[in-house]
This record gives structure tokens, C-alpha cells and sequence, in this order.
């Protein structure tokens, strides 16, 4: 039992629970038969054996689909701010058997489809520059920019806004960063030769607008995404980067979207490594949080020496430390992290215990600020509202 102030049975403990008669860490929905989340920003959508399925953040069910609507296809991401402007964007590859002298052959579309009524709003052809497509090979790579205006998947960028697309070339990956597109030839995602440099462009027109010199930045934006965080109007970027050299350096990094410049990077070094590069952001609070970069400094120190720091956004300055964190999700109100095998969520600016709960342990899928989907199906609310 989760004990509270006033007394509720379910929400998280503390002299201070959060908002007013708001309960922390309430499973709101029990999902059964997922097989995959598709969070948007008010809403996500699951994905079964036999439906797709539109859901609130709390779990309650909007709409539904059968998935044989979806046969040949595979689904890339959901856009929108609520359902009713929602839409889920997938792929669907079509086969066309032979014809005589025509072979058989294979065309890929993507479709946009209404999450509250699934009926299609658009769909249209992929072009290609060879006769290789993606298929639904590289769905999970898929990538939006912070406006959802356009979508990066495999060799293509794509307009949200009526599915017209361009093809960078066999081999060439683009990847969406903040409202921009990072484009890599991805050899030198691995840091090993290639490109000298990797251009971030306007996905409208392709022109270049910067380029990232360094391969060891490149790779953390090209191969793994909790590297990276941007901020919600998808100007600035923050980035936990890996500093060749012996020993490695780290630095956690304020990088302008829209010019290139550095607005300020915090160094350390470490033999080791941090045990997790995760970035994530408490915007609202002007606060990101991530592992500490320089704890770990000496050969043979323990990894559960790792701390995690909060920093604040506008000029890198450490607000707390924490030692051992798991950080699962952040708003206004809270900072979620998972530690002694249990759930707590902590104020952003001073790091301080707000709730914990001792009957929930790990993080799950973050469902916009305030839910998260857990392994065991269940739709829990875990942070304070921000107002």
C-alpha cells in the first residue's frame, strides 16, 4: 500500500504528494494483449495481435481498428497534440505479381491514418533513386521532427503534411534532429571513415544550414537516440557526447539548432564511461538531467559510484547530485527516476523527494508527461501536473 497525506490508498507517499487531490503513481488501466506502445504528446497507441488501438494518456480507449486494415504495413510513429487532430503514419508495401512479361515487383506508399476514426486522411507513392526501398526493415528507426512536419526513414524524407517525399540515395540515412535533418552516409555513423563532416538541412529543401565536424557526435545522434534530447520547439539540442582520448572524456553539450554554436558544454573524464547517456529534459523547469560525467574518475572505482546531476538548461550550472539513478520521465512538476527498486519522483530545480512509491520499481514507457506504460500492462500516473 502507497500511503498519502489525505489518506488515499494509492497514491505515492511524502509530506508532499503533488498537486491538490491529485494521486501519484495510480494505475489508471490494465492493457491486455500489446504488443507495442506508440506514445504521441496527449494520447498513444497500442499495437495487438488483432487491433490497433487509440488511447488517452490514462489508458481509457478512444477508438479501434482492425489490424487486417494494416495488412503489409508496419507503423512508423503517431503524430498530433490530441486524437482528434492524431493521425498514425505507416508504411505499406504492395506486391504486384507477374504479368506476363512483367515481373513481379513491389511499390512502398506511406499513409496517414485518422487515430480517432481510422479512416485514411492521405496516401502516397515513396520515390526512389534505385530499386531497393526500406520496406518495413528500418520502421524502427524511424524518426519526427520536434513539429511533426517531417518524418526521416530510411533513405527519405517525408512531408507530414500531404506524404510527398525525396530519396537521399541507396546508403545514405537521414535522421530528424530538433526541426532539422541530420543526414549520414552511415560509415561514419561508426566513426571509423566516410563523411569529414555530417550536414544538419532544412527538410524542405535540403540546403544545408550546419555540419557537425565531430564523427563521435555524429555517432550518438545517428545510432542511439537517448543520447540526445531537443528542446520542445526543436531549436536546441543537448547532447551526452563521448570525447575521444585516453582516458575517454565526456561532456554533456548546448548546442543552437538553428545556428550550429555551442551555447555551452560541461567536461569530464572518465575510464569507464557513465553507466547510461541518457538526456532528459524538465523543460519547464529549465532543468536537464543527466548522468554525472566526471564521477567515475579513477580506475577501478565501482560503477555504483555513478551519480546523476540536474543542470540547469539556460547555463549548464549543477543545481543537484544524486548517486544511482534510473531516470524514466520529467515535466514542471517532478523528475521520475527509479532507485532501490523502487519509484520516486523528485522536485526538478532542488532535487528533493516529493513521492515514492514502494510497490513500483521501474520505468516503462513514458505516455506524455504524466503516465507510463510498465512491463506488466498497466497504465500508471506517475508525476505532478505542472499547474
Amino acid at each position: 500500500m502507497i500511503t498519502t497525506p489525505s489518506g488515499s490508498d494509492d497514491s505515492g507517499g511524502g509530506e508532499n504528494s503533488g498537486s491538490e487531490n491529485e494521486a501519484l503513481f495510480t494505475k489508471t488501466a490494465a492493457l491486455e494483449g500489446v504488443d507495442k506502445i506508440y506514445p504521441a504528446r496527449n494520447f498513444f497507441v497500442s499495437l495487438g495481435e488483432d487491433n490497433v488501438v487509440t488511447h488517452s494518456t490514462d489508458g481509457k480507449e478512444i477508438a479501434r481498428s482492425s489490424v487486417t486494415k494494416f495488412a503489409g504495413g508496419c507503423i512508423l510513429g503517431v503524430t498530433g497534440s490530441a486524437p482528434g487532430s492524431g493521425s498514425l503514419i505507416w508504411a505499406q508495401v504492395t506486391d504486384k505479381p507477374a504479368t506476363g512479361l512483367e515481373p513481379a515487383s513491389q511499390s512502398l506508399s506511406i499513409v496517414a491514418t485518422d487515430v480517432k476514426t481510422y479512416e485514411e486522411r492521405w496516401r502516397k507513392p515513396l520515390v526512389a533513386d534505385s530499386e531497393e526501398f526500406a520496406g518495413c526493415a528500418y520502421a524502427d528507426e524511424a524518426s519526427l521532427t520536434k513539429d511533426e512536419q517531417w518524418l526521416a526513414y530510411g533513405e527519405w524524407v517525408i512531408s507530414l503534411t500531404d506524404g510527398t517525399s525525396r530519396a537521399l540515395g541507396y546508403g545514405v540515412f537521414p535522421r530528424a534532429v530538433g526541426n532539422a535533418i541530420l543526414v549520414y552516409d552511415g560509415v561514419c555513423a561508426n566513426c571509423l571513415n566516410g563523411m569529414k563532416s555530417v550536414p544538419v538541412t532544412d527538410p524542405a529543401t535540403g540546403r544545408k544550414l550546419f555540419s557537425f565536424p565531430d564523427h563521435d557526435i555524429i555517432a550518438d545522434l545517428s545510432e542511439v537516440p537517448g543520447e540526445f534530447a531537443t528542446s520542445a520547439d526543436g531549436s536546441t539540442l543537448f547532447l551526452a557526447r563521448r570525447i575521444s582520448g585516453d582516458p575517454l572524456s565526456y561532456a554533456l553539450q548546448s548546442r543552437s539548432l538553428v545556428t550550429g554554436k555551442v551555447n555551452w558544454e560541461i567536461k569530464g573524464t572518465s575510464y569507464t564511461g557513465p553507466i547510461s547517456q541518457k538526456v532528459i529534459l524538465a523543460e519547464k523547469a529549465g532543468v536537464v538531467v543527466i548522468p554525472d560525467l566526471a564521477a567515475i574518475n579513477k580506475e577501478g572505482v565501482a560503477p555504483e559510484a555513478q551519480k546523476d546531476l540536474g543542470i540547469s538548461l539556460a547555463d549548464g550550472k549543477k543545481l543537484w547530485s544524486l548517486p544511482g539513478l534510473e531516470v524514466c520521465a520529467a515535466n514542471a512538476g517532478g523528475v521520475a527516476v527509479s532507485t532501490n527498486g523502487q519509484l520516486v519522483v523528485i522536485e526538478p530545480r532542488t532535487g528533493d523527494q516529493i513521492s515514492y512509491s514502494a510497490d513500483r520499481g521501474g520505468c516503462g514507457i513514458p505516455l506524455g508527461e504524466y503516465s507510463y506504460y510498465s512491463e506488466d500492462g498497466a497504465v500508471i500516473r506517475i508525476l505532478p501536473s505542472a499547474g
